[in-house]
């Protein structure tokens, strides 16, 4: 039992003694905390010098001059240090020794019990602190008062009494003191408590706060945060980049250009949004100057306290890439049944080529007429040639690469399409800017791109026309451009020439300009397509040039 009173009162003792070092140590906050409580001293040493006015006012107005010029000085000095932050621990012992001096005055003028009991306030007041010293200070004034007016009223006031009683006025006072200073440290502790978890809930606000504008303004994604009248309130960095725009420019205002920020869909989302916690869809959008981009948009309210929506968050994520490697995918994937398909039908074709063109040779050998039969023995091989190209598509075979002039080749695909050329009542027009035009290909895969093209042209000129056809070298490449003057390509499904079974013929199949553009890759070349309606189409070929003498 001993040990455990011992061991209490040991803690007690370093209680104290911890809280007597932070009594004289004090730090930033502790000063401002104290300068604080200075300011609310001082309004209750006022308020209790305005109230003991009054009551003396009707019972001992006499007195009052005393008490106002007193007090007055006593004010004047605890406003000298409220006014001084930096002072603020002097001022709490001033103010805590200057609130005694009313109630002195006041007590000595007028010996009345209820003003002897007021002695006792500027202990309570000191309380105000939290602080052991003030406390101590005031506990020691507080007795030394009581005692020195209980002797001095003996007569008047506590004639019926024993002088002993004085020891019961400083019991009475070492008693509230010690109840000041439990009161004033458990009160302390818990402010201690409260403000160590403030600080920590203030430093978790702040790592979040600054975690979620770190993710705000460095994220690729873009943010935007509208109203719920689709006026927009704040964007990201990544924001302004995707839809080129200024925040400054578009805060305030309603951001026309993104369909889906309009006044109707956001009634949409809301009434969405009371059912499930965000929302996510996928849309093709445009951007301020008109370019479209794939968006993956996720929705998310922003309610305030009672759980209402107050505003709408969009995070949109590019997914243009995305989509594009999708597409290429599906392309891959038609190519490759393509191929398949290519093999099986090119098979088909070349077993009946094979007997046609054994039955040629036999003809040629009995008929006068041998330069027709050269000339169908020569399309037949064609055909061969063509249906191995057809096949390549499935499977790559190896080609005959040489030398050969470009000139050349057009020269003999202009003959042959001469007598279709007449039919379609259409002109051909051939320039060429150099005389030796050299490329290493394949001939008859490069002849097959110029049928395939210019038969386009032709037929895109129902009514007759022109097709001119041109080359030059420019930086290294050769610069083929066959230009027809038809009907043209419409501009929304430009993109989806050269796809496979995509035509914009009656009766096409849609693998002519595929074949043509694969033959072109084939040869470290490129071929696009420009078309206007009602004007004509443009297929320009880039081609590596062979200088001469490599």
């Amino acid at each position: 039992m001993n040990v455990q009173v011992g061991a209490t009162f040991a803690r007690y003792a370093s209680n104290i003694k911890e809280a007597w070092v932070n009594e004289r140590r004090l730090n930033l906050e502790q000063t401002h905390i104290i300068h604080q409580k200075n300011k609310l001293m001082l309004v209750v040493f006022v308020t209790l010098i305005v109230l003991d006015i009054l009551a003396n006012l009707f019972i001992f107005p006499e007195i009052i001059p005393a008490i106002l010029l007193t007090a007055g000085l006593g004010c004047a000095l605890v406003t000298f240090f409220v006014l001084r932050p930096k002072l603020a621990k002097v001022g709490m012992y001033v103010t805590v020794c200057t609130s005694f001096i009313p109630f002195w005055v006041v007590a000595y003028l007028d010996k009345d019990v209820i003003n002897f009991y007021f002695l006792s306030m500027p202990l309570i007041m000191s309380s105000l602190y939290n602080r052991i010293l003030p406390i101590l200070i005031a506990s020691f004034l507080t007795s030394i008062t009581l005692s020195f007016f209980y002797i001095d009223y003996s007569k008047i006031v506590f004639s019926n009494h024993l002088k002993v009683d004085v020891l019961y006025f400083i019991l009475f006072s070492i008693f509230v003191t010690i109840f000041l200073l439990f009161s004033s440290r458990l009160t302390g502790s818990l402010l201690e408590r409260a403000e160590k978890k403030e600080k920590q809930t203030s430093l978790e606000l702040l790592s979040t706060k600054e975690y979620l504008e770190a993710y705000f303004n460095n994220t690729t994604d873009s943010i935007g945060v509208y109203d719920l009248n689709g006026t927009i309130l704040k964007v990201n960095a990544s924001f302004e980049k995707m839809f080129k725009v200024d925040e400054k420019d578009i805060l305030g205002m309603e951001t026309s250009f993104l369909s889906f920020t309009s006044a109707n869909s956001l009634r949409v989302f809301l009434s969405k949004l009371k059912k499930q916690k965000q929302l996510s869809f996928e849309l093709l959008t445009a951007t301020r100057e008109g370019n479209h981009v794939d968006l993956n948009i996720t929705v998310t309210p922003v309610k305030n306290s009672e759980g209402g929506i107050i505003a709408l968050v969009f995070l949109m994520k590019d997914i243009t890439d995305k989509k594009r490697t999708e597409e290429a995918l599906m392309q891959s994937e038609k190519l490759s049944v393509i191929g398949e398909l290519a093999a099986g039908v090119a098979h088909e074709i070349r077993n009946p080529v094979t007997v046609l063109k054994g039955f040629v040779h036999l003809l040629s050998k009995e008929s006068r007429e041998k330069e027709f039969f050269t000339i169908m023995d020569k399309e037949l091989e064609r055909i061969n040639q063509i249906t191995n190209e057809f096949m390549a598509l499935a499977k790559p075979q190896a080609i005959k690469i040489k030398r050969q002039n470009l000139k050349e080749l057009i020269q003999e695909v202009c003959v042959f399409l001469e007598s279709e050329a007449f039919i379609h009542q259409v002109v051909m027009e051939v320039v060429h800017f150099e005389d030796y035009i050299w490329l290493e290909c394949e001939p008859n895969q490069i002849k097959q791109v110029l049928i395939n093209l210019i038969k386009n042209g032709m037929e895109a000129m129902p009514d007759g026309g022109k097709i001119t056809i041109h080359t030059q070298v420019v930086d290294g490449y050769v610069n083929l451009v066959i230009k027809d003057e038809g009907y043209g390509i419409p501009e929304e499904v430009i993109n989806k020439v050269g796809q496979p079974f995509f035509t914009t013929k009656e009766q096409g199949t849609g693998l002519g300009l595929m074949v043509s553009m694969k033959i072109i890759e084939n040869h470290g070349g490129q071929l696009t397509i420009q078309s206007e309606e009602k004007v004509g189409s443009t297929v320009e070929i880039l081609l590596p040039h062979l200088k001469r003498g490599e």
